[in-house]
């Protein structure tokens, strides 16, 4: 019995070296087609520069977190102009998860005033894989990402963790230059783009379903916040009206996210035509001008800036009434 023991354990490390060695060198050296997890690595929506940024900034009015539609959706320069800072704490897929952890992890140095959360429904019923990768290969590797990571336990996700750590060690991985083609990437984690949507996606109808596990750490974010009496308030950026009327449950989301804080849905607030979208999903410049002037008005006439004290806050809503027209 003790030989048996023996050889199962000097087995069980010659297979975990093994093990490892393969994931780095099919990390490293696979062509993306076979190797898709670590394609992006540190590249996919630039959140390894925008987290590398996050790092070094001190203090600003607001944040804003969510998916693609917060990195894409809310732009600095806007808000600069009527007095505000504002980071973007926008990640690809953010999921819930991720962002209770971006949360716990940066407002302590951005100390902002103000969050906007903002929200995709349709990623509260996901497992988080996706944000999840994207965040460990932009660089992200402490205690938290590695229990968060076991909580979501997917065997693609060790890998990349396996990959992350020694790609931070060792950079084997060449981080790419450019991202999504005509993206920009604007300090303060905006990234723009002028690209138009072209409409050729057939959108079936779907219900949005919520994970117990997402809205559980969706809670535990607000309750966070509150506990360090900062504000925030819920929003819904608009995403093409196709895309939009695809879900048969929108009037119940509504009142879900209405029951959690102070919540503003863009989608039915505007009807913004499809040549100020960059796909169905995302706002391109010219949207984002009319949208952002359209939320900070909102905003103002509802006292939410009233938190940032000594701004001094413009109508904005002239000022990017041109951009509308285009």
């Amino acid at each position: 019995m003790k030989r048996f023991t023996v050889r199962l354990c000097l087995f069980i490390a010659f297979a975990s070296v093994f093990y490892v060695v393969t994931i780095l060198i099919f990390g490293t050296f696979m062509p993306a087609s076979l190797a898709k997890n670590f394609d992006n690595f540190g590249s996919l929506g630039f959140t390894r520069k925008r987290m590398s940024e996050a790092e070094k900034v001190k203090g600003v009015d607001v944040i804003v977190v969510g998916s693609s539609h917060a990195y894409r959706g809310y732009d600095p320069r806007i808000f600069k102009k009527e007095g505000l800072t504002v980071f973007n704490l926008g990640s690809s897929s953010q999921s819930p998860l991720q962002t209770k952890y971006l949360v716990d992890k940066y407002v302590k140095n951005l100390k902002p005033k103000l969050v906007i959360v903002d929200i995709y429904p349709i990623l509260f019923g996901v497992d988080g894989l996706e944000s999840q990768i994207d965040l460990i290969s932009s660089g992200l590797m402490d205690e938290d990402i590695v229990k968060m990571s076991f909580e979501i336990n997917d065997i693609r996700l060790y890998n990349s963790l396996i990959f992350g750590a020694f790609n931070n060690a060792f950079h084997l991985k060449k981080q790419k230059k450019n991202d999504t083609k005509g993206d920009t990437y604007i300090s303060g984690g905006y990234v723009q783009s002028y690209e138009r949507f072209k409409p050729k996606k057939v959108r079936f109808t779907q219900k949005i379903t919520i994970s117990a596990l997402q809205l559980g750490a969706f809670k535990k974010t607000l309750a966070a916040l509150k506990s360090k009496n900062i504000k925030y308030i819920i929003v819904q950026a608009p995403f093409s009206k196709s895309n939009y009327n695809s879900y048969t449950n929108n009037d119940e989301i509504d009142r879900l996210f209405a029951g959690l804080g102070e919540y503003y849905n863009f989608n039915k607030a505007m009807n913004l035509p499809d040549s100020m979208y960059y796909d169905d999903s995302h706002l391109n410049q010219l949207g984002v001008n009319v949208y952002n002037a359209k939320l900070i008005d909102t905003l103002k006439k509802n006292g939410v800036f009233n938190v940032v004290t000594g701004s001094k806050l413009k109508d904005s809503a002239k000022a990017y009434q041109a951009s509308y027209q285009k």
